[in-house]
Order: structure tokens, then C-alpha cells, then sequence
């Protein structure tokens, strides 16, 4: 008798986050149950408003988690959920005291930075970080690696400056759209951007970017994905999707485009451009020259496959629609300090 009584005891809501205001725009939405759930009747049942993409996961029977691929700053945002323990008794509203046990709730993301930036000027300084590997070199002959690669902990610490500095990173979308009249920037835009599309963009940069509601570009070598060393198809897209990250093209092959054939430099910068849209579903409109090699010749190819800005190895932070294809950036090395860092960044803003 005590058993079949315990059989039809109702499951509720234990726990739910988030809650209340200023939530991150990447937050994971999670909610832990009283009692096993069957995952389906509450995947069914699961709902955000307004509507917003994501992935459902669940730890165990007790607590699912939806992961968002990117919510809307500033917006007020509704979770319902219901569903039946494995027992097949149904969700209820109190919990075993009787007290209130929800089975909706709201929160509200952090608020955008305020445009301060009009859109319209011809040309606007905005230093474009070039990154490459975020690691700790261990070798110390290896010179090129060493001048490739930012400790983990010097990351951070750069990321902490700029938001300690009142720096908004921007993508080379919003760069574009700014010059052409179309929206408006926050105060002291900077550009994150990482080359070649490595392992460690994904396990030791995004953390850290997602840590700081951060967004940056990354140019993907679509022929190295899945290479030991570099992202994998999935990690790229997650990058994408969830934490916001522009993906541009950097080659099929890292390539010199400078000594292709015509057909060896269409093939280079037209196929990797269609694999990378074929994983990301989107357009992709942002490309690098590889190891910042580009002439005349390689320039025509690149606004022929429909790219609508690409970046170069040259220094430079000013940058105005009528040169979108020979953008100009700060180079990040291995080694300097944060102040080297620093004012490198406030020279070139």
C-alpha cells in the first residue's frame, strides 16, 4: 500500500536558473526536477519566450539544461516547462511542503553597450587583434611558435583589460554595417580576431570570450577542421551558434595565394567559402589572406567569390569601406606585457 501511495506522489520543480535581470546572453538554462522525469514529456513541453534556438541535454532523469545558441541582449524572456516523472504522474505547482513550486519563471538578459558611434563617417580607427594560438609554448627553440602564441593566463588578462577599459568587441559585420550608414557602435570597438582556426580557440579562447559576453572572428582553414591541432566541424559551428563568433574563410589549404595558378587561387578561396557555408548554413562573407600574402591579382578573386571584406598581416587600424579588402591589423605575440598590450591597443583606437 505505502509503495503504490509513494507511485502517485506528484514531481515538482526543485530548482531553475537563471532568474532576474542582467543575464548573460550565452546562459545556460537548467532546471532540476524532485523526482526521475521521462526526458521526452518534458522536452515536449519545454518552452522559451520569445522563441530562441538551442540544445536540450540533460545531466540525468532529475535535470535538464537548455543551452541557447544566442539570446537577445535586453529582453525579457519566459520558461515554461511540464512533463511527467517516470512514474507517470504529472508535473505539479506546489512542492512536498506546499509551497509554491513553478513551472514558469522569467529573467532578463544584460542590456547591449549603448551606441555612442553614429554611423556614417568615411572611416573609423578600430585596432583588429590578430591572434593565432592561445597556449603555453613549451619548447624554447621554437621561436615561430613562441611569437604565434598567447599564454592562456595572458589571454585572460587581456580580455580582463579591455572590459576593465571600457572596450566593446565588435564582428567585421558590425564594422561594415557601421561604415555603410547602416547602425551605429559602442564607445572604443575593437575587433577579436584569431587566424587559422586552432584547437585552442575553442578550449582556451571561448571560455574566456564567453566569460566576458565577448564576440571575435575566426578565420577556419576549411581543409585543416578535424586535424589534430585544429577545431573540429562540430566546434566550429558551436562557435558560431552559440557564442556568437563570425566565421570567415582563411583558404581550403593555407596557401601562398600569390604563386596559384588562376585556377588553383578560385579553387582556394570560392571552395572554402561553400564548405564553411554548407556547416554553417549562413553566408560567410569575412576572409584573411594566409600569412598575409595577397597582390593585385589575389584581391579580384576575392570580391569575386562574393566576400565583402578580407584582412591582412599589415599594421593598421584605420579602415574605411573603399579598402574592406586590404584591412590592416594589430598583431598579438607571444610575450609582450599587458602593458606593451595596453598601449598598444589605446594607440591604435
Amino acid at each position: 500500500m505505502a509503495s503504490n501511495a509513494f507511485a502517485w506522489v506528484a514531481p515538482y520543480v526543485v530548482a531553475f536558473a537563471p532568474s532576474g535581470d542582467g543575464i548573460p546572453i550565452n546562459g545556460a538554462i537548467v532546471v532540476t526536477f524532485s523526482q526521475p522525469m521521462v526526458r521526452s514529456s518534458v522536452e515536449q513541453l519545454f518552452a522559451i519566450r520569445p522563441a530562441a534556438d538551442g540544445q536540450l541535454s540533460w545531466a540525468d532523469n532529475f535535470s535538464l539544461r537548455f543551452q541557447p545558441y544566442r539570446l537577445a541582449h535586453g529582453v525579457s524572456y519566459e520558461v515554461q516547462v511540464g512533463g511527467r516523472s517516470v512514474r507517470g504522474v504529472p508535473l505539479r505547482v506546489q512542492d512536498e511542503l506546499g509551497g509554491p513550486a513553478p513551472r514558469e519563471w522569467r529573467f532578463t538578459t544584460v542590456a547591449p553597450p549603448p551606441v555612442v558611434l553614429s554611423p556614417g563617417p568615411s572611416a573609423i580607427r578600430v585596432p583588429i587583434l590578430m591572434y593565432h594560438y592561445i597556449r603555453a609554448v613549451s619548447d624554447p627553440d621554437d621561436s615561430m611558435g613562441f611569437r604565434l602564441s598567447v599564454t592562456p593566463s595572458n589571454f585572460a588578462a587581456q580580455m580582463n583589460w579591455l572590459a576593465a577599459n571600457g572596450y566593446h568587441p565588435i564582428t567585421l559585420e558590425d564594422l561594415n554595417a557601421y561604415l555603410s550608414g547602416g547602425r551605429g557602435l559602442p564607445s572604443r570597438p575593437v575587433i577579436l580576431s584569431f587566424d587559422d582556426g586552432y584547437a585552442d580557440l575553442y578550449t582556451a579562447a571561448l571560455p574566456v570570450l564567453r566569460q566576458h559576453d565577448f564576440t571575435a572572428v575566426a578565420y577556419v582553414v576549411s581543409g585543416f577542421m578535424g586535424r589534430s591541432g585544429y577545431m573540429s566541424a562540430p566546434q566550429v559551428l558551436e562557435a558560431n551558434r552559440v557564442a556568437g563568433i563570425e566565421i570567415g574563410s582563411h583558404t581550403v589549404d593555407h596557401v601562398n595565394l600569390t604563386t596559384q595558378s588562376a585556377d588553383g587561387l578560385r579553387y582556394q578561396v570560392t571552395a572554402s567559402k561553400k564548405a564553411l557555408e554548407a556547416l554553417l548554413g549562413h553566408p560567410v562573407l569575412s576572409f584573411c589572406y594566409p600569412s598575409g600574402r595577397f597582390n593585385s591579382g589575389v584581391v579580384t578573386a576575392v570580391q569575386a567569390a562574393g566576400y565583402r571584406d578580407a584582412t591582412t598581416t599589415q599594421f593598421g587600424s584605420p579602415h574605411t569601406l573603399a579598402d574592406r579588402y586590404t584591412w590592416g591589423r594589430l598583431r598579438v605575440s607571444g610575450g609582450e606585457s599587458l602593458s606593451e598590450f595596453a598601449w598598444a591597443v589605446a594607440s591604435a583606437s
